[in-house]
């Protein structure tokens, strides 16, 4: 019994052949498959940095990523790729928010518009 679970955990890949592995997923393009990897990394170890940074290198959504940038930066603030890949996705994330404003603004502009016509040409008739 005891021979057996030697065997398994001999057999079985530790944190950096996990590691390795995740890396290779992400960069052969498999980003579901690496985000499994690398989160198996982070529930074995939660302050894993280089787990963290490349959970947000294949991040599903911007705020996924932004939240793992930071979490990078609260087990080392000195991580400059963190900060420099945080300031990248922050100032994309601000101009797309800008962009989106900029469009309901014209958006809502219109519809007043088209609204007073509306209203103009019902008093008329």
């Amino acid at each position: 019994m005891l021979d057996d679970f030697d065997q398994q955990d001999a057999s079985s890949p530790n944190l950096e052949q996990l590691m390795q592995i995740g890396i290779q997923s992400a960069r052969q393009g498999n980003a579901e498959n690496a985000r499994v990897i690398f989160q198996q990394i982070l529930d074995a170890d939660k302050n894993n940095e280089r787990g963290w940074l490349w959970m947000a290198s294949v991040a599903e959504s911007s705020a996924d990523r932004i939240r793992y940038l930071r979490t990078v930066l609260t087990i080392n603030p000195d991580n400059r790729t963190a900060q420099r890949e945080l300031k990248k996705v922050e100032s994309r994330t601000r101009s797309n928010n800008s962009r989106v404003l900029a469009y309901g603004s014209i958006a809502l502009a219109v519809s007043l518009i088209l609204i007073a016509v509306a209203v103009i040409a019902l008093v008329v008739l």
